[in-house]
């Protein structure tokens, strides 16, 4: 015979279970791994930079080059996402102040016009290769590999790489940041065990938290016998002074002298 109270008895029985489970952790949703973790900030990255058709603001460059850490660089940059187009003026140090390095896909043969001290120091501008040596001899990267979206699509390369290493390999570690009074995810990845193919020993990114951008990434060389453990810097490059969506046009690169206002809202 059917017993109502019995029925109750079930259910109840049935809803204490599910509290000890709830309380347990065992239906609660786990929070993301470390490696979960970065790839959901390297989604949000390229989801937030989808939004982006340019930018202007200052690159603070540091490279190791010939075995030699070279002192900080300040230039100021003009970014376009189509066609894609650079403009880079340095500012600093004094000996490379004025000097000017233009690219605008599909313009110039995509040669890059320079104005330069030292041995690019010419009336006006040359056409340059983007490979050409007396560049590269300055610089780790071409031209071509300005910006934060070849920031976000190195990142992501190298974090696939990773997530497919064995675990215990690398490691990926948070802690929170304020990089020019911003503040910061900073997302440190590590290998530990040698690898030819990558890139690296060690990567630090530093995530604006209301931009969802990197704007900062410190890369660091596989450690020597004898020297530091975590790896010397090979490049670090920053974004700071930021600004988006300003409707730059290609007078905007041809001239890098030209003010720069927010285009006008329709």
């Amino acid at each position: 015979m059917f017993n109502p109270a019995s029925r109750f008895a079930g259910r109840a029985m049935a809803v204490g279970v599910l509290g000890l489970l709830a309380s347990a952790g065992r239906v609660t949703p786990q929070a993301p791994s470390p490696v979960e973790r970065a790839g959901q900030l390297l989604a949000e990255a390229q989801g937030s930079f989808a939004r982006v058709r340019d930018y202007t603001g200052t690159l603070v460059r540091q490279e190791r080059i010939g075995g030699q850490l070279q002192p900080e660089q300040f230039i100021d940059v003009r970014v376009r996402q189509q066609p894609y187009s650079v403009a880079l003026k340095w500012t600093w140090p004094r000996q490379l102040a004025g000097q000017e390095a233009i690219f605008i896909a599909g313009k110039n043969n995509n040669e890059i016009r320079a104005k330069g001290t030292g041995i690019l120091a010419v009336a006006g501008y040359v056409s340059l290769p983007t490979n050409d040596p007396r560049v590269m001899r300055k610089s780790r990267h071409a031209i071509t590999e300005t910006g934060i979206g070849n920031m976000i699509d190195v990142i992501s390369r190298s974090f696939e790489t990773a997530r497919r290493l064995p675990a215990g390999q690398v490691t990926v570690a948070f802690a929170d940041y304020a990089f020019q009074q911003r503040p910061c995810t900073r997302m440190e990845l590590t290998h530990h065990v040698y690898n030819a193919q990558l890139y690296c020993h060690r990567c630090v990114v530093y995530v604006d938290r209301e931009l969802k951008l990197p704007v900062r990434v410190e890369v660091y060389d596989w450690p020597a016998a004898n020297g530091n453990p975590k790896g010397e810097l090979l490049e670090c490059y920053s974004y700071i002074n930021l600004r988006f969506n300003l409707g730059l046009t290609d007078a905007a690169f041809e001239n890098p002298e030209m003010p720069v206002r927010p285009a006008a809202r329709s």
